[in-house]
């Protein structure tokens, strides 16, 4: 038995709950960063003079940094540990914030844009350490609601930025946005450093000369007794330099481009949404104040389906409930479209396609890690994670070149909400896949709300 097997089973201690508690805050700050260009949006567009296109690039430039960190960066946590990562990201995210507010009508939005893919390459590698944290730390008994609170904390970040931040926009330039998003930043890097435990798991198998007092000393603040050397290594584990060749061979190399084909086709519908749902709504009400109520209606929304969609999958396996929550969201964000942008209609539509919608993003963070053995779990998830981005860095720009052509907001949003049943179709087919297969040697673990052993 490995030396972390016992923490699913058992009562979390305060060290868990501390490594929770700051892997969820860190997530509250990607979602105020991921959101910060929607409700800001309608005041860069006014104050550079751009077009939905250029806006589009600006809103992209996020998740063009969250390609390169997830799927470049990332994987490096399974070299340099969980909470050095942590700590880096959570510094270049401030970095990224700091260069924002430079951007001038003189200079352009190039600025911007490059601040925005800083800002993202911290991003990217901050949701890949954060979720194999949670999927490491965290009891049996509260898994699933952890879970769902992770990716509730996308949607709290941008409900919060929207509520407290969005309307100081008006009087303060859109610049106030990125220096809250500095300093929050900056402070996260030091909470990080100073209170963020290193994975137990990296811990054990890794087998470097300091690893062994490092996992002791964890151990003893659990009340866990000390390990007198490291535990046999796994036979299905992999050292950190193969763990890209596990991710793609064999038959979790299917699962993993299954994967990676369903998060895209989710990303695609997923930023659309959220980048331009509020805008279009300002800017036919000719309001830039609408855009950040709207980005509190879709926040409400993905908390409370977030809730119910973890409530729900401590009880039903997530891999059948996430095709259900996609379909529903697919008819939901049309009907968004086709309502039209009349307040307060305009806000319940968005409201609901958000509480189905926001819900597979708690589908594939609780799915992708289960895929994986402890030393490719980062690279595993920031490969499928990672891959995802291109689907939102398209998003923002062909959504915005489509408006320029002139799409009305019933055909874009009914169009840009179908990706989300070919995303459905993946999960099911991942479903169909490993339910086939109840034994033999390379099973996989069957994903549900629940612990997973590190």
């Amino acid at each position: 038995m490995r030396t972390t097997d016992h923490l699913a089973q058992e009562k979390m201690s305060g060290l868990q709950i501390r490594a929770v508690v700051v892997a969820i805050a860190l997530i509250v700050l990607d979602g105020y960063d991921v959101s910060l260009t929607s409700f800001a949006a309608p005041y860069v567009e006014k104050g550079f003079g751009v077009s939905k296109a250029e806006l589009g690039l600006v809103m992209s430039g996020a998740l063009i940094g969250m390609l390169v960190g997830s799927i470049i960066v990332a994987p490096l946590a399974d070299r340099i540990g969980r909470r050095k990562m942590g700590v880096l990201s959570a510094a270049t995210i401030a970095v990224g914030m700091f260069i924002g507010p430079f951007a001038t009508p003189e200079t352009g939005t190039w600025p911007l844009v490059l601040s925005r893919v800083v800002t993202g390459v911290g991003l990217g590698c901050l949701v890949a350490v954060a979720g194999v944290v949670l999927a490491e730390y965290t009891g049996k008994r509260v898994y699933s609601l952890v879970m769902a609170l992770y990716a509730a904390a996308i949607n709290i970040g941008g409900l919060l930025g929207a509520m407290i931040v969005g309307p100081m926009l008006g009087a303060h330039g859109w610049q106030f946005g990125w220096w809250v998003g500095f300093a929050v930043s900056a402070v996260a890097a030091v909470a990080t450093f100073v209170f963020l435990p290193e994975s137990l798991a990296w811990l054990s198998e890794n087998r470097r000369p300091d690893s062994l007092p490092r996992l002791n000393a964890l151990l003893a603040k659990m009340g866990r007794p000390a390990v007198e050397a490291h535990p046999e290594p796994d036979p299905t584990a992999v050292r950190a330099k193969g763990s890209l060749r596990t991710v793609f061979t064999g038959r979790t190399g299917f699962y993993t481009l299954l994967m990676m084909v369903g998060y895209l086709a989710y990303m695609l519908s997923f930023y659309f949404m959220t980048n331009w749902a509020p805008s279009t709504v300002a800017d036919a009400n000719h309001n830039p104040a609408l855009a950040p109520q709207l980005v509190a209606a879709f926040s409400i929304g993905g908390i409370l389906g977030n809730v119910l969609f973890g409530y729900l999958g401590g009880k039903f396996n997530v891999r059948l409930l996430t095709p259900v929550f996609l379909v529903l969201a697919t008819a939901a964000l049309s009907l968004f479209g086709i309502a039209g942008p009349g307040m307060p209609t305009a806000w319940w539509t968005l409201f609901l396609a958000s509480f189905f919608l926001c819900a597979g993003t708690a589908a594939f963070y609780a799915i992708v890690p289960t895929l994986y053995p402890t030393l490719a779990r980062s690279t595993g998830f920031g490969v499928v994670i990672g891959f995802g981005r291109f689907g939102g860095i398209a998003a923002p720009i062909v959504g915005g070149a489509a408006f320029d052509a002139g799409m009305g907001m019933g055909a874009a949003f009914t169009v840009f909400a179908l990706p989300m049943l070919v995303a459905g179709l993946c999960v099911l087919a991942l479903h169909l896949g490993l339910g086939r297969r109840s034994d033999g040697q390379d099973a996989q673990p069957q994903p549900t709300l629940a612990a997973k052993s590190a």
